[in-house]
């Protein structure tokens, strides 16, 4: 039997006069094998493999039924062309066996071939599939002979019944009920059976999914909450074929964060012998080792500290625990270490043999939070680095719910241990020492202020709060004026004095009309005047250091480059050390962007850390505001431009420039007054500040208030 040549030929190509010798089609046709059996793992359910029992698919709509047809024949040149017939099949409400088939259109042997399956289908019904091959002369097995086994899925089109939703930490009403770092646990549950799983979402977040305890059983779900204020949380019950219940919106209101349940401040007046607990409870009384009056973190409400010698006398301790380890808590302080050389303890609790927590330093360099558990082992959260003689603020928050410690250095999360025990113990409290094998010991060396400790999580947000230190200005010119051949600083402080030709121009200031830089239209960039430098020797500089740069530091000022220079590199603002400038913030002509560049010492070709705002054109002739600041405690600096991050970098390598703010000019080695880079262009608006500005704050100081 000769078939028909659009079900199976040789391929040939015959395009112009080409002859191409191929099998006679009658042989080929003689040769023919029936398709081979396709193979379940293959087979797909709308889009899921094929299972049976247990594992079927449930799905939400009638779906298309899909399966990989081959054929032994299909060896090139020769292709076959196959059908693929599907059944399916299903007991009606009488018992009866009721069978659907269909057939697809051609198919090549290794591709998919689709069918969807027909409306009358009823749904709630477990239904049999298989599948079998045609390729014009033979059929193939069906998929489920030999002991293969038919596919199955069941079509569900109703949705689950709607669930209830309690919670006994936060009810449906209209109290406002204990509140930030207070975990609740709500309670979900629908009465279809086939409900497998609750979808919910909680104001401000997005959709989470719990499963359910068991098929058509409840389910339980967590939640903390970080902030104040009305609160619903939206529940669906979801069955296997993914229906979901009408929502249930469970509605409450969650107070602010209760306060410590122990605070000593440790700001006890010089000659104290204890430390007063501002909370109401017992007060710490002090070793011989422990001096009070030392001056606290700057720019914090923190004013005083308590100075520890590092000897076996150098603690504080109330004589009763501060926290119950059982549950979730957190402590924090103010720490400044005289000695980062070996592990000390600013904060613990007594424990079984082991301190239960130990907030401090471990030996190997990082700021540590541990835990010991009931075994004896010890569940380290680490990182960031101590630095002898800086101020840090250190926060551990241990969460039983979630079984996790974290660790937060000046109010950044720097580590999280998991699966972190309970803590075991109930002693007393420690300031300055911690409880080990031997006895207490890991006595702190350096001053430690404000500790407190909480029965609950503190979250993040509130950890920002107790580390942020305000910026305070040390700087401000307007370079609205001059006096004699200086600008004046706001408040009195140190002037800009004005080097070369550096002049102020006004608004109002008569000009000559071919003066490109004083023409109409160009203004003064923030307030009635602006420094003018004309790129040949001109500058502005203090006549000491503003801002200690061995701490947190930031500097800001709006500039305009004159078009007619930008082939130069020209230095905004640079602080100048004896052999190196610690920092220069440059425009380079190379991309036209702006550049800041910091030495790691204060030595002539010392290395240097490069931030580039690859994303900022440097647009010359018009106005642009910059901003350096460096996160002392984050150990960061951030370049701003036009009040956004522009490129940010790690920077461990801080020191003390020596040298006044220089505006329009930097340190040159090779030049033969020692600087260059002499700016042509404007500025207005200089600040400098102790400490690291906000992104909000760069970009109140942008907007020019």
């Amino acid at each position: 039997m000769v078939r028909h040549a659009f079900v199976r030929c040789a391929v040939a190509a015959a395009l112009a006069s080409s002859a191409v010798v191929a099998m006679p089609v009658a042989a080929v046709a003689a040769q023919n094998r029936a398709p081979d059996q396709p193979v379940r793992a293959e087979l797909e359910t709308g889009g899921e493999q094929c299972a049976t029992g247990e594992d079927r698919p449930y799905v939400r709509t009638r779906p298309q039924l899909s399966a990989v047809l081959r054929d032994q024949d299909a060896v090139p040149p020769v292709y076959v062309r196959l059908t693929g017939e599907f059944e399916v099949s299903w007991q009606d409400a009488a018992g009866e066996r009721q069978v659907r088939t269909g057939q697809t259109g051609f198919g090549t042997s290794g591709r998919p071939v689709t069918w969807t399956v027909p409306g009358d289908v009823p749904p709630a019904t477990e239904v049999s599939w298989r599948v079998r091959a045609f390729d014009g002369e033979a059929w193939g097995p069906w998929s489920s002979d030999g002991g293969k086994g038919a596919c199955e899925f069941v079509y569900d089109d109703e949705s689950p019944a709607k669930p209830s939703v309690s919670s006994p930490e936060y009810p449906d009403d209209t109290q406002w009920r204990d509140g930030v770092g207070v975990r609740g646990t709500f309670r979900a549950a629908s009465s279809s059976k086939d409900t497998v799983a609750y979808v919910y979402i909680f104001t401000g977040e997005s959709p989470k999914t719990v499963e359910a305890e068991r098929p058509g059983g409840p389910a339980e779900l967590s939640w903390l909450p970080e902030r104040a204020g009305p609160v619903t949380v939206s529940v669906q019950a979801r069955d296997r074929a993914g229906n979901r219940s009408e929502p249930t919106t469970h509605r409450f209101r969650v107070s602010e964060g209760s306060g410590p349940a122990a605070h000593w401040k440790l700001a006890d007046r010089a000659g104290s012998a204890e430390g007063a607990d501002a909370a109401g409870g017992t007060a710490a009384k002090a070793g011989d080792g422990v001096t009070f009056g030392a001056e606290g973190p700057s720019r914090t409400e923190v004013r005083s500290a308590a100075e520890l010698d590092g000897s076996a006398g150098a603690y504080l301790t109330s004589g009763a625990p501060a926290v119950d380890t059982g549950r979730a808590f957190a402590v924090s302080a103010w720490v400044r270490p005289d000695e980062v050389g070996r592990g000390m303890a600013a904060v613990s609790q007594d424990g079984e043999g082991v301190a239960a927590y130990r907030l401090g330093t471990d030996g190997d360099g990082d700021w540590s939070f541990a835990l010991g558990g009931r075994d004896g082992t010890v569940v380290r959260a680490k990182g960031g680095t101590p630095e002898r003689g800086e101020w840090a603020h250190l926060t551990g928050v241990y969460d039983p719910a979630v079984k996790t410690a974290r660790l937060y250095v000046n109010g950044r999360l720097v580590d999280t241990a998991e699966n972190a025990p309970a803590p075991w113990g109930s002693g007393a409290a420690q300031i300055g020492r911690a409880l080990e094998g031997s006895g207490q010991g890991r006595n702190w060396d350096g001053r430690v202020a404000d500790v407190r400790a909480w029965h609950r999580v503190v979250v993040a947000d509130e950890v920002a709060g107790l580390a942020a230190r305000t910026a305070e200005r040390q700087g401000q010119w307007r370079l609205d004026e001059a006096s004699g051949s200086a600008s004046p600083e706001r408040d009195g402080g140190q002037p800009l004095a004005l080097g070369g030709d550096a002049r102020i121009r006004h608004d109002d200031q008569a000009c000559d009309p071919l003066d490109p830089e004083c023409g109409p239209g160009n203004p003064p960039m923030v307030g009635a005047g602006e420094l003018v430098l004309d790129g040949a020797g001109d500058f502005a500089a203090t006549g000491a250091p503003v801002v200690d740069t061995g701490e947190s530091f930031s500097l800001a000022a709006h500039v305009r480059l004159d078009p007619s220079a930008e082939d130069r590199t020209m230095t905004v603002l640079s602080l100048p050390g004896e052999h190196a400038g610690l920092a220069t913030l440059r425009y380079t002509p190379q991309r036209q962007i702006w550049e800041l560049a910091l030495a790691h010492e204060d030595r002539a070709g010392a290395e240097t850390t490069t931030l580039k705002a690859e994303g900022d054109w440097a647009t010359s002739g018009s106005p642009h505001h910059l901003a350096v600041v460096y996160d002392d405690g984050a150990d960061e600096v951030l370049l701003y431009v036009d009040g956004t991050v522009a490129a940010r970098a790690p920077f461990h390598h801080a020191w003390r420039s020596t040298g006044g703010l220089q505006v329009g000019r930097a340190p040159v080695a090779d030049a033969a007054d020692g600087w260059g880079e002499h700016l042509y262009g404007a500025v207005d608006e200089v600040h400098a500040f102790a400490g690291a500005l906000s992104e909000h704050e760069v970009a109140v100081l942008r907007a020019g208030v």
